[in-house]
């Protein structure tokens, strides 16, 4: 009866200070933020650019009181779900501190790789626009019309660069170093070329896509014929650990020795890394970019 009694205590006194916690957040989280980037600015360089470039509603100061309610929850939920304050606290601070930022980063690879995506259509728009009216600028617009986000967001802020008086080819370069997308890079570079040796722009486009349209077709022919490949470096990967288990069900002391003495960690412990190597190798191996 006592524990349930401690336990029921514990679980109160943690609803308690998670409480007490997120309050404390919700009513001085934002002055703390703003002392926290007026002063040295740290949080902001961290996480200012990769909220604008994520074009996230979120200000550096609100992603700051987000961050630390965060870090309340996985605390609290870590302590309650393990029942074990000491390792759930020290769970919860990892995941509450570093899980935010590999969300964002997340984030940036997804958006890149829808870029890279839309760019074949977009240069199939500008061409057919660039026909009707040779105009680039005009467009790029035709494209933010009709497309939708991430490229349009891209192209939004470029077409404002070059509304505001900068010009066309450092618009696009600007937009060339900001979004590391390979398909929107390579589209970027043939358009300079041909603006600046005077060749036929729509045809430019036109290729652009074709060259995209090629990559991803010799891309999924490359994933089909390297499949076997992959297949074999993870069979091979978990092999020596379906080999134990079964010697295990066969004869358990046999393999027992393995894990209950000193000689047998340090071979469990060589296997292991050179298995992980091995593993590495046929990955590598088998991974041809395109």
């Amino acid at each position: 009866m006592s524990d349930i009694s401690n336990d029921f205590v514990l679980i109160i006194a943690g609803i308690l200070v998670f409480v007490a916690g997120a309050l404390a957040v919700y009513g001085g989280g934002e002055w703390t933020a703003k002392r926290f980037t007026s002063n040295r600015g740290i949080y902001e360089q961290l996480v200012g650019k990769e909220l604008y470039r994520l074009f996230l509603k979120v200000t550096p100061q609100e992603f700051f009181i987000y961050h630390v309610f965060f870090v309340f929850v996985a605390v609290g939920m870590s302590g309650l779900m393990l029942e074990n304050w000491i390792t759930g606290t020290l769970l919860g601070l990892v995941v509450g501190v570093f899980g935010p930022r590999l969300w964002l980063k997340s984030q940036w690879g997804k958006r890149i790789d829808n870029l890279n995506s839309q760019v074949e259509e977009a240069m199939i728009y500008m061409s057919n626009s660039f026909k009707a009216n040779p105009a680039l600028p005009d467009a790029m617009q035709d494209v933010v019309n009709s497309m939708g986000p991430p490229l349009t967001q891209e192209f939004s802020v470029m077409l404002k660069e070059y509304k505001l008086g900068t010009p066309l080819d450092n618009a696009l370069i600007n937009m060339q170093r900001r979004v590391p997308a390979r398909n929107l890079q390579l589209a970027i570079a043939a358009l300079l070329i041909g603006r600046t040796v005077g060749g036929n722009i729509p045809k430019i486009l036109e290729d652009i896509a074709g060259t995209i349209r090629e990559s991803y077709r010799l891309e999924r022919v490359i994933d089909t014929q390297t499949a076997q490949g992959k297949m074999q470096a993870w069979v091979m990967g978990l092999m020596p650990a379906a080999v134990i288990g079964l010697f295990y069900l066969m004869d358990p002391e046999l393999i027992t020795p393995l894990f209950e003495t000193f000689a047998g960690f340090i071979i469990l412990s060589v296997a292991a890394l050179f298995n992980i190597i091995g593993v590495i190798f046929i990955l590598k191996i088998v991974r041809i970019q395109v």
